[in-house]
């Protein structure tokens, strides 16, 4: 009974196949690049931190919510910095999503002795690939 005071509370287990990035530096891809950019690093990181298959969905939700909003900001607005500005403030809300989600298995993943991954390869191609999919898909559903 008293043996189990002492047994470490974060017990050992294989590491992932490959390391996780760190759930803050999302924001950036998200930022420059959109929900969809936001959503993808999300999933993908979701992913290396094994987590299961219906918080994966709450984050490819919320992307797809963010972009449709977004969408939805490019049939109203008359400007192209609406669209823009909107792009930014839904790939912000998407990273809060997925911060919400993973911050803590990062945190045990830490404790475990994972070294988190860059994400700077990853993020640029991201935040390029996902913002002109999203600004050719706005293109030409709402032009």
């Amino acid at each position: 009974m008293h043996d189990e005071l002492f047994s470490p509370t974060i017990r050992d287990r294989p590491p992932p196949g490959r390391p996780p990035w760190r759930p803050e530096s999302i924001v950036y891809p998200a930022f420059f690049g959109g929900p969809l950019a936001g959503a993808l690093l999300g999933v993908l990181n979701g992913r290396r931190l094994a987590l299961p298959t219906g918080q994966l969905l709450v984050i490819a939700a919320a992307g797809l919510a963010g972009f449709a909003a977004r969408l939805a900001v490019g049939v109203f607005a008359d400007g192209n910095s609406g669209v823009r500005l909107s792009g930014t403030i839904c790939g912000l809300l998407v990273w809060l999503a997925v911060l919400a989600i993973q911050r803590r298995p990062f945190r045990l993943a830490v404790l475990r002795g994972v070294d988190p991954a860059n994400l700077i390869g990853p993020g640029i191609a991201a935040a390029v690939g996902c913002g002109l999919l999203e600004a050719a898909l706005i293109l030409v559903l709402v032009r």
